[in-house]
């Protein structure tokens, strides 16, 4: 990278010293929050495994309201539900046991759906490992940021990923090659346009998934559940 580069990138973080400093105070408090965060999910997991017969083959939004439905309609009354349950089984002690051997009872596909390993990562409990074939599905675009909160559709088969310039990218040049790429073109420098330029040469440009969930699962999730009132189970 040209010492023109490295000015611009010291320049880029002295004038946003304040912005990065909220971002790391945000940040800490993220990070504080993990351990109760990834709780919930897991408790959010359990729910839905337990009292609403998740399936494969069917939008998890369908086995969400299923199991509320047993457990009081509203979220937070359920966690707090599920909470009491474990803590009341014996032994007495630690919940995150509890919630390590329910998780474990659980099919590989809706840990995987659910990223449940990123939860259980954040509590140190050791998750299963990953099973033959876990390649070939994931989450559907939609669903990729639901944590801690639970997904909403199924795994789609995973589209192969082309490698693209991207991937050649040290971090500096990460962090400045978005900011020159949205500069309109006649206020680049001749620098600032060799840059883009380099960059280019290295590779394709990556692709971006714009495929929108199908009009099948959305119906899916709208639709009235037949199992909504089945009874709930014994605690």
């Amino acid at each position: 990278m040209n010492g023109s580069t490295l000015r611009r990138i010291r320049r880029l973080k002295a004038d946003h010293a304040h912005t990065i400093a909220e971002y790391e105070r945000r940040k800490k408090e993220w990070e504080e929050s993990l351990p109760s965060l990834a709780v919930d999910h897991l408790l959010r997991i359990i729910a839905v495994f337990q009292y609403g017969d998740p399936r494969i083959d069917e939008p998890l939004a369908l086995a969400n309201r299923r199991a509320l439905s047993k457990l009081g309609d509203v979220e937070a009354f359920a966690l707090k539900r599920i909470r009491g349950i474990l803590k009341r089984e014996p032994p007495a002690g630690d919940i995150k046991s509890k919630i390590s051997a329910r998780v474990r009872q659980m099919p590989d596909w809706l840990l995987d759906l659910c990223d449940a390993r990123i939860s259980m990562n954040v509590l140190g409990i050791k998750a299963p490992p990953l099973p033959n074939g876990a390649s070939e599905l994931e989450q559907s675009k939609s669903d990729r940021e639901a944590w801690p909160f639970l997904p909403h559709g199924v795994l789609v088969p995973r589209r192969k990923r082309e490698p693209s310039f991207l991937d050649e990218m040290s971090f500096e040049e990460l962090l400045l090659y978005p900011y020159i790429r949205r500069m309109p073109e006649e206020q680049r420098t001749r620098h600032e346009q060799r840059f883009l330029g380099e960059m280019h040469a290295r590779g394709p440009m990556p692709r971006f998934d714009s495929m929108t969930e199908s009009n099948q699962q959305e119906h899916a999730i709208h639709s009235p559940d037949d199992g909504a009132d089945e009874p709930a189970k014994g605690n």
